[in-house]
């Protein structure tokens, strides 16, 4: 089923007259990613997500939690977070493919209220599985759908549910079924973390975090901790340097600008924190990410 997966991918790709990189499909939060190298570890925002490799492997970091995924297995993201990735397989000869699809957490709590809850509801924040046979031949006749536009909005809604439905009977239940609970704790921690996206350049209070969460502040700290293994002025650090990281990256040499266009009152700490994040200060770094993107376009 896992080349049936792919072979749908690639003649969707073709189709769009591309190769390597990660692209939007025109079905709703669903992305396809294909790469003939290996890649750095980088740090990004991960949306409640279903990532499944199709082709070669990857990793990824969440604070101490190290987790690596292959062919027909799907990482599951169950809240937003701030964690760093990696392709670890791929190459000319077997490229890397992945595909992401986005949760709909209203798809999923309209089907899991006519299921019985797991024993044990687990909802880890972060976690791989192997897919059934049922949710893989459902994400095929997804990706069968990208080539065949006209049908798509007709069928795609009952194909969402569908693959809703295997995903809470199957291995993935346990930690899916939390965000089906409306006011659950995750729901109230992705109401807070929705809060720091949209405005994290502007200074916020953990006391108003806590109450867009409607919850106390020592308990919205430990949860918040304990889903996303930061706490939220980490959080918000670290959201400010990936975003400024990209700015710098779009090709802006001003690191003031960039500092100051996420947050930050101070140059000087900026560059601070950014090198003992990434390790390098703002500009080698960004150097070095050019370089290395000419060099493996050369190659």
């Amino acid at each position: 089923m896992l080349n049936e997966l792919s072979d749908a991918l690639k003649l969707f790709l073709d189709s769009q007259g591309v190769e390597f990189g990660v692209f939007d499909t025109p079905i709703p939060g669903m992305m396809i990613g294909h790469a003939e190298a290996q890649k750095l570890p980088d740090y990004a925002i991960y949306r409640p997500t279903l990532g499944v490799v199709v082709q070669g492997a990857k990793q990824v970091w969440l604070g101490e939690q190290v987790l690596d995924y292959h062919e027909g297995e799907a990482l599951l993201v169950s809240v937003s977070l701030l964690a760093k990735g990696v392709i670890t397989q791929a190459s000319a000869e077997k490229p890397f493919l992945g595909v992401t699809i986005e949760l709909d957490t209203a798809v999923l709590r309209e089907v899991g209220a006519s299921l019985a809850a797991p024993p044990e509801p687990a909802g880890a924040s972060l976690s791989v599985h192997a897919l059934g046979p049922e949710a893989l031949d459902c994400l095929v006749r997804l990706a069968r759908l990208l080539n065949t536009p006209d049908a798509m909005p007709v069928l795609y809604p009952g194909m969402l549910r569908e693959l809703s439905y295997w995903l809470l009977k199957g291995e993935t239940g346990a930690d899916l079924w939390a965000l089906t609970k409306p006011e659950g704790m995750s729901d109230r921690i992705e109401n807070a973390l929705a809060l720091l996206r949209t405005d994290f350049a502007a200074p916020i209070l953990v006391e108003d975090l806590a109450a867009t969460a409607g919850m106390g502040l020592t308990s919205f700290h430990r949860h918040f901790k304990a889903l996303t293994r930061l706490t939220p002025i980490q959080y918000q650090k670290q959201l400010r340097l990936v975003e400024a990281r990209k700015i710098l990256d779009a090709g802006t040499d001003n690191v003031t600008g960039a500092a100051f266009a996420v947050g930050y009152e101070s140059a000087a700490q900026f560059s601070r924190d950014y090198s003992r994040f990434y390790g390098l200060p703002p500009k080698r770094d960004t150097l070095a990410r050019r370089l290395g993107i000419a060099s493996a376009s050369a190659a």
